[in-house]
């Protein structure tokens, strides 16, 4: 447990899952290098329940070419990997998170916030909300 406190937390979403295995190059320079953080073991990366809903849903009901069972088994073969749910405190948050419009936006926001994390995203409604620290 303490070499998970002493690295450093990212939280991803749905934006930044996909593209860093169906093309990596798309993602930011410093998405890239967070994610080579992460299989390295140098930082550990939180996946919100909602975030595994909406990759399970855009790559079904999207054109994207991936193969979710190879998405789904490296993510849950990582070490450096968590799930975490969306609960009561998160919840809370909601309130006092306005400016982010997008309800599950609002939600990863409020998550990367309860575990004091990095969000991975281009997203700009986030982006430019400036509630969370983000990198892309």
């Amino acid at each position: 447990m303490l070499a998970a406190l002493l690295r450093r937390l990212l939280l991803g979403n749905q934006v930044c899952l996909s593209p860093s295995f169906t093309r990596p190059r798309k993602l930011g320079e410093r998405a890239r290098r967070a994610f080579e953080e992460i299989a390295s073991g140098e930082s550990s990366l939180l996946i919100p329940v909602i975030v595994l809903a909406e990759l399970i849903f855009t790559v079904e009901n999207k054109p994207i070419h991936a193969d979710l069972d190879k998405i789904l088994d490296a993510i849950q073969d990582s070490p450096n990997v968590e799930f975490v749910d969306f609960d009561y405190q998160a919840a809370m948050r909601l309130r006092n998170l306005s400016i982010v419009p997008e309800m599950h936006d609002r939600m990863i926001v409020a998550t990367a916030l309860e575990y004091k994390a990095t969000l991975i995203t281009v997203d700009e409604s986030i982006t430019t909300s400036g509630v969370v620290n983000v990198i892309w």
